[in-house]
């Protein structure tokens, strides 16, 4: 193999093992194999031990490395920026469903195997820790701008907007009812303006 342990901390050789993870868990779910990483990424198994510590660290990286890629933070920005409620909650849903077609693959095996291993179950549900806590920032803006229903609670409508475009919903959506992205941002605009936002 081309590296071993002494290359740990390089970026490049990070960034590379963790495409390669990518690729892998798309391909293989949780069959995935840390020899099996560290041969495609040609490095040593002592270098993947290295950069992440365990399977486990490997894949809480990877769903990192997937944000930083996809420049999620900006994406977020953007919705945030939102002049109107009306506004936020479609840039929003257009963002929900850019992101879950970029990562499907991945967030496929990771819910799936969320209750038999361990390490995908973690990854799992970090990410939708990290999604209640976006969603309920877009409902504070909403908030801000003195347009959320008088009805709602903040945690009671960051929980719905969370449970509305979770990646259940959107895959019985788009891939079984065969909605297209703007048909999918469109109606689901609807619904939560109408839920959520002063009439």
């Amino acid at each position: 193999m081309s590296t071993d342990a002494g290359s740990y901390g390089d970026p490049e050789t990070r960034t590379r093992i963790l495409a390669v993870t990518w690729d892998l868990v798309a391909d293989q779910g949780s069959s995935l194999k840390l020899s099996e990483v560290a041969e495609r990424a040609g490095v040593s198994r002592q270098a993947v031990y290295l950069h992440f510590g365990d399977r486990n660290g490997l894949l809480l990286a990877l769903v990192n490395h997937m944000d930083e890629t996809l420049d999620l933070g900006a994406s977020l920005a953007h919705v945030q920026a939102a002049p109107t409620g009306y506004e936020l909650l479609e840039r929003a849903m257009r963002l929900n469903t850019d992101f879950w077609t970029a990562v499907c693959p991945v967030a496929q095996v990771l819910e799936a195997a969320q209750h038999d291993d361990e390490a995908l179950g973690a990854a799992w549900r970090d990410r939708m820790e990290l999604r209640q806590m976006a969603f309920g920032m877009m409902i504070r803006r909403i908030a801000d701008l003195h347009e959320l229903a008088a009805e709602w609670s903040l945690e009671e409508a960051s929980a719905l907007l969370y449970a509305v475009a979770h990646f259940d919903t959107w895959r019985e959506l788009t891939h079984q009812l065969r909605w297209t992205d703007d048909h999918y941002v469109k109606a689901m605009t609807l619904l939560l303006r109408r839920a959520l936002l002063v009439a």
